[in-house]
C-alpha cells in the first residue's frame, strides 16, 4: 500500500515548469521530493559539486592527521597545552564550516 494516497494536479506554464524543473535538477531531487520538502517547510540546498565529497575526506583527513600530531607533542612536552586546544579548536572549526556550507 502506498504512503501517499493523495494525488494533487498542479496546471503550470511553460515558465514555471522550467523553473520548477531547474530547481528540482539544482538541488538533485526529482519533482515531487523536491515540492514535498518545500511544502512542509524544508530548505532546499543545491547539491553540492563532484568536487566537494574529495574535498570534504581530504579536510577530514587533514583534521585527523593535526589531531594525531597534537597528541604526540602533547605527550612529548613539545608543545603547550594551549596550543594543542588551538590546533584541535582550528581544525573542528573547520571541519564544520565545510561541512554546513557545502
Amino acid at each position: 500500500m502506498r504512503k501517499r494516497n493523495h494525488v494533487i494536479p498542479v496546471r503550470l506554464n511553460a515558465r514555471e515548469l522550467r523553473y520548477l524543473d531547474e530547481q528540482a535538477a539544482k538541488s538533485g531531487f526529482p519533482r515531487e521530493e523536491y515540492l514535498r520538502t518545500l511544502i512542509m517547510g524544508g530548505e532546499v540546498k543545491a547539491k553540492p559539486c563532484e568536487h566537494h565529497a574529495d574535498l570534504l575526506r581530504k579536510t577530514a583527513g587533514l583534521c585527523n592527521n593535526a589531531n594525531q600530531l597534537a597528541h604526540v607533542a602533547n605527550a612529548s612536552g613539545a608543545a603547550s597545552q594551549e596550543s594543542v586546544r588551538e590546533m584541535t579548536r582550528i581544525a573542528r572549526e573547520v571541519w564544520q564550516l565545510l561541512k554546513e556550507e557545502w
